[in-house]
C-alpha cells in the first residue's frame, strides 16, 4: 500500500508543478518601428499611434522605445499586438524617462509633423524626430 501512496503523491505533486508554474505569457507586439533623434536614439519615450479617420485621428495603439530606440505597436490597454493596416498615421511622443518633453503643438495629433502613410509594403515604422521638437526639462 505505500508504494500505492507513493505513486499518487508523486502524481498528485507532478500536477501541481504544471498547474502552478505556467504564468500566462506576455503580449507580443505588432508592427516594430524605431525612433531616431537628430543626435542618436534614446529609450523610455512613449509613442503613440493615432489613426487618421474622415478628418478627425483615432488612438490606435502605442509602444515604447528601447535602448536603440526600437519598439513595436499594441493596441490600446495592451490588449494584443498592433499590425497596421494600409492608411495615414499620426505620432505623438511622450517621455516616460529621459528629461526631455516636447512641445505642446507636437503632442496633438491635429499639429504633430511625425506622420506616415501605411501602404501593404511597408515592413516598419521609422520615425526621425526634427531637432525643434526636442527641449530639455
Amino acid at each position: 500500500m505505500s508504494h500505492r501512496w507513493r505513486l499518487i503523491n508523486a502524481l498528485l505533486s507532478l500536477l501541481y508543478i504544471i498547474g502552478c508554474s505556467g504564468s500566462p505569457a506576455p503580449t507580443k507586439g505588432g508592427t516594430p518601428g524605431t525612433l531616431t533623434f537628430a543626435d542618436g536614439v534614446t529609450s523610455d519615450i512613449n509613442v503613440t499611434v493615432n489613426q487618421a479617420i474622415d478628418g478627425g485621428f483615432q488612438q490606435t495603439g502605442f509602444g515604447t522605445t528601447g535602448l536603440e530606440g526600437a519598439f513595436v505597436l499594441y493596441q490600446m490597454g495592451a490588449a494584443g499586438p498592433l499590425w497596421l493596416e494600409p492608411g495615414d498615421y499620426v505620432f505623438t511622443l511622450e517621455s516616460i524617462g529621459p528629461p526631455i518633453t516636447f512641445p505642446k503643438e507636437d503632442r496633438s495629433p491635429q499639429t504633430t509633423p511625425l506622420k506616415i502613410t501605411w501602404n501593404a509594403d511597408s515592413k516598419s515604422v521609422d520615425l526621425t524626430v526634427p531637432q525643434k521638437m526636442l527641449r530639455p526639462k
